[in-house]
């Protein structure tokens, strides 16, 4: 079973977004209401956001294909806005990075994950939702660690989200 981490293309843009749609709830916590989830999902992870996405100079995108099936993704912001944290701002943030639930714990989201910051040089940031216990223990494994909090809406929803840096 052969699996392959690429940069991802324009022609991606549509299998993206349908993967982000069916794993982003893995993101939230159990308390999101429905509606900032389905308000987040229609601002934020439809095709033309990815079109858009895929064409920024300030945006990063790798896809994990599985069978020639799009798996995974991952994103990086060169240029994010500040976080208010000295170590975590002014370098990169892997803003977003999700495998399918059916391809977890067989290590596709780790090799996506240092694919993802071998494509860069320096350090890396990402946010976390506090609640998301297993992201948080994966990302720890991965050589991040918690530098701060800062807050992350979805929707109308307001969460607390660790800062967590790489280097």
């Amino acid at each position: 079973m052969s699996s392959l981490i690429r940069l991802a293309t324009l022609e991606d843009a549509k299998a993206i977004s349908t993967l982000a749609i069916t794993t982003f709830h893995m993101a939230c916590p159990a308390s999101t209401p429905a509606e900032d989830i389905k308000s987040y999902i229609e601002n934020n992870l439809q095709v033309e956001c990815f079109e858009n996405l895929l064409q920024s100079s300030q945006k990063k995108l790798h896809v994990l294909e599985f069978e020639g099936r799009i798996i995974g993704y991952s994103m990086l912001s060169l240029a994010p806005e500040p976080v208010g944290i000295p170590k975590a701002d002014g370098i990169a943030e892997l803003t977003r990075c999700y495998v399918l639930a059916e391809f977890h714990g067989a290590g596709y989201a780790q090799k996506l994950v240092s694919a993802t910051l071998q494509s860069i040089s320096g350090g890396v940031r990402l946010l976390v939702n506090d609640e998301n216990d297993r992201a948080i223990k994966f990302y720890t494994r991965q050589g991040f660690s918690p530098v701060g909090e800062t807050s992350f809406y979805v929707g109308q929803d307001k969460h607390r989200d660790l800062v967590m840096v790489n280097f």
